[in-house]
């Protein structure tokens, strides 16, 4: 046995984050209650591997158009035609003029209308678009939510066709593309530094994420399939190898991930009944309201449950591959433990991830709705009233439908990691 510790520690030591392919090499006597847990964690892995795959191709709508209202593309703020521009002038002057909002070769056209009022205005040079090398003019009236336009600010332009042919243009948006690129750079650097190479893979692992959101999820739950069903894929899909790529191929990541698909499973089921007993419609967003009135076929309580699964998941992974490290150290520091043993060391720290990620997830989600729990807060309606709101209920349901399902995974994912993890007898 000492010479094997003596190579354990070794491999240990020099490569620590390794995957586990040859757990026998180090330890050959691996005891049989052990490779049972394994045997069945590696099968209801791959079973909900298979269910992702065979699930994702069921749900692939294909080529097949989606049912969006007409109205859509010409009412959505989104949908407008954006161009460049760069502001080349500021000054202040009449609060009309012809040239507002059209392009033109030389200087704008001032109003002939007398009046005392004058407004900031700017030039903006068209750098994109059909009217690029021409100029527009851009009025603010100095009112609350208006841009505030400055000499050399590179903004984007709303470009529209109105009634009568003409194209006229509006402020947008500013061009954040260079800045937000520097950010990445900047993001990106830090964790590299700090994390090394399990840094890059956590950047393959949200690529890998934002591949399934993007590519899978979106034109799923636009084309009116299932939305649980479609959550329950899509993390499927996003967790088994993700957790594996960021984690290593070992048993602790197995374990965490298998923790982190009982708790999905559980969250769906969680935030099926907790929608349907609540009675919640959605109706207190403006984006639900507008589904309903541009995507007919897409359900919007199906897609809050979608939104509540997916919500949870990035919670229930950090908290179940820190559990299955926690079993994995106290493992190495007692290599005679038993399972039990490791199960109830490693839920003392459980207890403290439970607690802390309970108001973590709370916080979370009141950081994103800050503005909504704002209003609410300076309203007249009795508190009661509010606080069982639809709007307000979704939003505490699915806090607590998060911090449940987090709650759950702490003690399925130590049972497991406590059973499969541990390479000594």
């Amino acid at each position: 046995m000492g010479k094997h510790s003596v190579r354990a520690d070794e491999v240990r030591e020099n490569n620590h984050d390794a995957p586990h392919t040859s757990s026998s090499a180090i330890h050959p006597q691996t005891h049989p209650h052990t490779r049972v847990w394994r045997i069945a964690l590696s099968i209801f892995i791959a079973l909900f591997g298979l269910f992702g795959i065979i699930g994702g191709i069921k749900l692939w709508p294909g080529d097949a158009p989606a049912n969006i209202s007409p109205e859509f593309r010409a009412t959505y703020p989104m949908n407008q035609t954006l161009v460049d521009g760069v502001i080349s002038h500021v000054d202040q002057g009449p609060c009309s003029s012809p040239s507002l909002g059209v392009a033109f070769d030389s200087s704008p056209v001032n109003s002939l209308e007398e009046t005392s009022e004058r407004c900031d205005r700017a030039i903006v040079d068209i750098t994109s678009g059909q009217s690029a090398g021409k100029h527009t003019l851009l009025i603010t009236h100095g009112q609350a939510g208006e841009p505030t336009l400055e000499q050399g600010a590179h903004i984007r332009l709303s470009e529209t066709i109105n009634s009568d042919g003409a194209v006229v243009y509006a402020f947008a948006d500013y061009d954040r593309h260079t800045v937000l690129i520097i950010w990445a750079i900047i993001i990106i650097a830090a964790i590299i530094a700090f994390a090394a190479w399990r840094g890059v893979r956590a950047l393959g692992g949200l690529a890998i994420t934002f591949l399934v959101v993007a590519g899978f999820l979106l034109p799923v739950l636009v084309h009116g399939k299932n939305p649980l069903f479609a959550a329950m894929v899509s993390g499927a899909l996003i967790l088994i190898p993700v957790v594996f790529l960021v984690h290593g191929w070992n048993w602790k990541s197995a374990s965490a991930l298998g923790g982190t698909l009982v708790a999905l499973g559980l969250a769906g089921v969680l935030a099926h009944y907790a929608i349907s007993t609540n009675q919640l419609r959605g109706l207190g967003s403006e984006d639900n309201l507008r589904i309903l009135l541009y995507l007919p076929e897409v359900s919007v309580t199906g897609l809050m449950l979608c939104g509540f699964v997916i919500g949870a998941l990035g919670v229930l992974n950090d908290v179940t591959i820190s559990q299955a490290s926690t079993i994995n150290e106290l493992s190495e520091i007692d290599p005679s433990a038993g399972p039990l043993r490791l199960f109830f060391g490693a839920m003392r720290v459980g207890r403290d991830h439970i607690a802390s990620m309970v108001y973590t997830l709370v916080l979370t989600y009141t950081g994103a709705a800050l503005p909504m729990l704002l209003l609410v807060s300076v309203s007249e309606r009795p508190f009661i009233d509010t606080l069982t709101s639809d709007i307000m209920t979704t939003e505490l349901l699915r806090s607590g439908v998060g911090a449940l399902a987090l709650t759950l995974a702490v003690p399925v994912t130590t049972l497991i990691a406590a059973f499969t993890v541990p390479e000594h007898d």
